[in-house]
């Protein structure tokens, strides 16, 4: 009699630990979709890149998305064939090698191609644009004088320069104190704090959730069956004992 009550108080321990896993699950996927709506905020102050990033180093994740300002002269240009910009507008973009003054190098997507030259010409270029990371997919074949995405790794064996991890969108470039006049990129908004969609995350509060109630429904339902099915066996048995 004991040992059954002990069984029992195990089992129901066991249903209600499982469910509250559950029903965790379901406030954390809540949770996590109220946030997909909250955008991350990020610092606009326009700061020197040397002061957020460093050649030869992985991009800090605080970096990106930052508005920073460089100074320097271009090296050399590639295009950046069939990218896509913040409304989804795909184009060839040009981009810049830039040998800063502090001594490194940085791809500059400079705007849409063409643009105009600044290989040429004397004194330093200032660049104010958005720091994003390095890209990981290939947008177009890998040719001569072409990126098939914009990430440094590409150019290591192009220049002796000590490379920046990721790119600068400009928005601006001035030369002299004149603004080069271009069609520039759209920059991409910031990001949302978790990644995904917000009814998706909904979706999965409500599997999470059912699942918890199935598991505490269950016992209930095992009781029920049994109820059902022992009248019954008892209901077969009486006319054997009759004839008997």
């Amino acid at each position: 009699m004991h040992q059954s009550k002990f069984k029992t108080f195990l089992a129901l321990c066991g249903v209600l630990i499982i469910a509250a896993g559950f029903a965790s699950l379901g406030m954390w996927q809540w949770d996590r979709a109220q946030l997909s709506r909250q955008t991350i905020k990020v610092d606009t102050t326009l700061v020197s890149l040397e002061s957020i990033a460093q050649p030869r180093i992985a991009l800090p994740s605080a970096a990106t998305l930052r508005h920073v300002r460089v100074e320097g002269t271009y090296e050399t240009t590639f295009l950046a064939p069939n990218q896509e910009d913040a409304r989804g507008v795909r184009g060839d973009w040009e981009v810049g090698l830039l040998h800063t003054k502090s001594g490194g190098a940085i791809l500059i997507a400079r705007g849409i191609a063409p643009m105009p030259s600044l290989i040429s010409g004397t004194g330093n270029i200032s660049v104010n644009g958005i720091l994003m990371p390095h890209q990981s997919d290939n947008y177009a074949p890998k040719k001569q004088g072409v990126l098939a995405r914009l990430d440094s790794a590409l150019i290591l064996n192009q220049t002796a320069l000590d490379l920046y991890d990721g790119y600068i969108i400009a928005q601006s470039e001035t030369r002299g104190g004149v603004e080069i006049a271009g069609a520039r990129i759209d920059p991409p908004k910031p990001r949302t704090a978790v990644p995904g969609f917000y009814w998706q995350h909904i979706s999965y509060v409500v599997i999470w959730w059912l699942m918890g109630a199935i598991v505490v429904f269950l016992p209930f339902y095992n009781r029920l069956v049994r109820s059902r099915v022992q009248p019954e066996s008892h209901a077969d048995e009486q006319p054997k004992e009759t004839r008997a």
